[in-house]
């Protein structure tokens, strides 16, 4: 009896305080795949898009760039040109373009990466590394 009794206050508690859908251990990581067009010339450039899968809030993304001439590290995904404003979301067909004063990036490794909402994880969605 006194089993069956928690047993609903934690259903109860659950379902009316709405601790079950928000938080860590319901978040979700996207699953999405993302293209690469690289251009080189002076300066080179990479176009990301992303071609299917789940929309991504833009704040949640960013790049790692690592073997440019110029640069390396990381940078907000909306800091991209063309990519959408801070707090949209990208969806399949959204494209957004790396590119900087005098980018060499002929040895360079780019990533995309998402960052959990609470800044807990981050995890690699697509790489591309130069030809």
């Amino acid at each position: 009896m006194v089993a069956v009794t928690v047993l609903l206050a934690a259903t109860a508690a659950t379902f009316f305080l709405d601790l079950g859908s928000s938080g860590a251990m319901n978040e979700q990581t996207p699953q999405a795949a993302f293209t690469f067009d690289y251009e080189a010339g002076s300066p080179d450039s990479l176009t990301i898009e992303h071609r299917s899968g789940d929309s991504i809030r833009t704040g949640s993304l960013y790049v790692t760039v690592s073997g440019a001439s110029t640069d390396n590290g990381q940078h907000a995904f909306t800091s991209l040109t063309g990519a959408p404003a801070a707090g949209s979301k990208i969806t399949a067909g959204t494209r957004a373009t790396f590119s900087a004063a005098s980018l060499d990036l002929s040895d360079a490794t780019v990533t995309v990466n998402w960052r959990s909402p609470n800044n807990e994880r981050s995890i690699q969605l697509a790489t591309w590394n130069a030809p």
